[in-house]
């Protein structure tokens, strides 16, 4: 009989066998994730694998994958830069958050006739982004101090803390439809609840945890202490219905935010949380939730849906593009650096489907809505990264070319 531990390891072999075949075209590797997830949801395969039990231990694997996503994405955002640099990121973040996402709602609502609930989805799915493809690329051409890479780290900041509202209203709309509960007066308690706790963590119990967890001066036990914080953080989170992936990504900066700041300061210790939820997820949980997104997708209600797929690929790649020239162009930048950072924001890869992925599991989408995001994600992750390494080397021999001439 089929285990959890084989089912495990079947989908990690091919989730690392795919990856390193798109790695090698330079491809990005969570396309070979989810593809890996879609051979294993061929009915013959899924029917042969994927038991109730061990759909169930394989998607618990995946949710902790993804509440340590999030911490390490609290863990690696800078507040200090965020503040330097608000006015001109925040115009950027501002156009090519908002535009895209109402685009999205728009079309969703008056074009395809859903409901409120799945046009937000949508809209919200259409509008966030992952900077870590582009990273790479400028990490590999050495452009992470450049204009260009400062415009796309810093507009990437403020473009978590709008995700981060925006994935709040989701997973608050997520709670409702669970619990039954809608009382704006109860939710508002509840939050004002949680910040207080978090204030509480900040000033006293995150800061005493993290030096009885560094007394011993050793790396795992630092690394134990972080998962109980995050976890306990998260729990309390899901408890008061903003959700676990909130609480996981505040539990982040609340432990970056201790280790880095203060007269007892060690951002060393940061640096090695960061490194051990890396390699731990990065090696492991996140590609198995990735498969795990790929498992979900049905082919069939992709091809029957191709009209629903171009809307939203247009509007996620032309609005986005539209959003995030209006913004560079408005802190004084030109409309090639518009389109660079524009084609630079645009690859989708976690967020997007961490949201869809919830809004499936709760019913407020249904698996056609839901493939139809994926592939969009899919289709914008494989070409984003291409044009934008061909518009950063474009850049680069103008600039280059304009500095012999002077």
């Amino acid at each position: 009989m089929v285990n959890a531990l084989f089912v495990t390891f079947i989908a990690l072999l091919l989730a690392f066998f795919f990856a390193e075949i798109f790695k090698y075209f330079n491809i990005p590797r969570v396309i070979g994730y989810i593809l890996a997830g879609i051979v294993l949801g061929m009915p013959i395969l899924k029917d042969a694998l994927f038991t109730n039990e061990v759909s169930s231990a394989f998607s618990f694997i995946a949710n902790i994958g993804i509440i340590l996503l999030f911490f390490f994405v609290g863990l690696e955002i800078n507040l200090k830069q965020f503040k330097r640099n608000f006015k001109e990121s925040s115009l950027i973040a501002i156009f090519n958050t908002l535009i895209p996402f109402i685009a999205g709602y728009l079309a969703s609502k008056f074009l395809f006739n859903f409901n409120n609930i799945t046009s937000l989805i949508i809209g919200i799915s259409l509008s966030v982004s992952s900077q870590s493809i582009s990273l790479d690329i400028l990490d590999e051409l050495k452009l992470l101090k450049s204009k260009i890479g400062n415009l796309i780290l810093t507009s990437g900041t403020v473009d978590d803390v709008f995700e981060l509202l925006l994935i709040s209203v989701i997973l608050i709309a997520v709670h409702s439809t669970i619990t039954g509960e809608t009382s704006l007066q109860k939710l508002g308690f509840d939050i004002i609840g949680f910040v207080l706790l978090i204030i509480i963590f900040r000033i006293s119990l995150v800061p005493l945890a993290l030096k009885i967890f560094e007394r011993e001066k050793s790396q795992t036990t630092l690394f134990m202490g972080a998962l109980i914080i995050v976890l306990l953080i998260a729990y309390i989170s899901e408890l008061v219905g903003i959700g676990s992936l909130i609480g996981s990504l505040i539990a982040g900066i609340l432990v970056r935010q201790t280790l880095i700041t203060g007269e007892d300061r060690k951002p060393w210790r940061k640096n090695e949380i960061s490194h051990s939820i890396h390699v731990i997820s990065f090696g492991f949980l996140i590609p198995l939730f990735f498969v795990n997104v790929g498992l979900k997708i049905d082919l069939n209600s992709i091809s029957s849906n191709l009209f629903l797929v171009s809307v939203l690929i247009i509007i996620s790649i032309f609005v986005t593009l539209i959003g995030t020239v209006i913004g560079v162009l408005l802190s004084k930048g030109t409309l090639q650096e518009g389109l660079i950072v524009g084609w630079g924001v645009l690859p989708k890869g976690d967020t997007e489907l961490v949201i869809a992925t919830l809004a499936l599991n709760s019913g407020l989408l249904n698996t056609s809505m839901f493939s139809a995001i994926i592939a969009v994600a899919l289709f914008c992750t494989f070409l984003a990264p291409i044009v934008f390494k061909f518009l950063v080397k474009k850049h680069i021999i103008i600039n280059s070319g304009k500095s012999e001439e002077s």
